[in-house]
């Protein structure tokens, strides 16, 4: 029986890419980052059921940690933050981070819960001695206003925004918006916080910065400034359930 031989590429042409090997740096920090901290609420508690003082913040360390190493391991997407934001983008994207921050403030209980979604651990870090909340501050910053804008600006802003359009996101340019892209990535970002109406709002506002600065590091620079914006109004006001 004649064997069938698949046809070579044509001369001058190159073979189609694994659309899954392109995938799979930005989906492995972005996955482990939401599947570890669907595990914190597994891990042991206080008194009373408030998050515990040492296992928190040991988990909390360690996720940070071992997401920073897929991160690194995968920081071949870090090209993706180029081209830089001009000034004028940057000083955009500042707006637009502070008014993310006011609209997840000013929106708080003005919407239903879905409780599906869950919600988050709010851990207050005055039950640490003093040096060991210093670290955990540290730690806790360095994840919310460096490691998740990263991730989450690279998965959504740069992978899936573009993978919306095609597939093979090397023939999509960074900064490329479609209807369908800006449907998708706000769904999904809605959907994985429990702030689901502000997260729907952030990422509509993220998605327009990112058509009009066609910069993915302007994304994350917004993100950037409304964590650390949220991250000093729980300190100065206690609301631990922020985070």
């Amino acid at each position: 029986m004649a064997q069938t031989e698949t046809p070579a590429p044509a001369q001058g042409t190159s073979p189609a890419p694994d659309t899954w090997a392109l995938a799979w740096p930005y989906l492995l920090p972005m996955l482990g980052f939401l599947v570890l901290t669907s595990l914190e609420g597994q891990l042991p508690t206080a008194p009373g059921g408030a998050p515990s003082p040492f296992w928190y913040p040991l988990g909390y360390a360690l996720k940070v940690a071992l997401v920073s190493a897929l991160l690194w391991y995968y920081r071949s997407i870090l090209r993706d933050l180029k081209p830089f934001p001009s000034p004028v983008a940057l000083g955009l994207a500042v707006l637009v981070g502070l008014a993310v921050t006011t609209a997840w403030i000013g929106l708080d209980g003005r919407y239903p819960e879905i409780k599906m979604l869950g919600k988050r651990t709010a851990f207050d870090p005055a039950a640490l001695g003093p040096a060991a909340r210093a670290g955990f501050l540290v730690v806790r910053f360095f994840g919310l206003v460096v490691l998740v804008p990263l991730i989450e600006e690279l998965f959504y802003r740069s992978f899936l925004m573009r993978w919306m359009i095609d597939p093979d996101i090397t023939k999509v340019p960074i900064g490329k918006v479609s209807l369908a892209g800006l449907v998708a990535t706000t769904a999904v970002f809605g959907s994985s916080h429990p702030e689901w109406l502000p997260a729907v709002l952030t990422g509509l506002a993220w998605g327009w910065l990112l058509w009009q600065t066609r910069s993915v590091s302007a994304c994350v620079a917004s993100h950037a400034v409304a964590n650390l914006a949220l991250g000093v109004y729980v300190l100065a006001t206690g609301v631990w359930k922020y985070w």
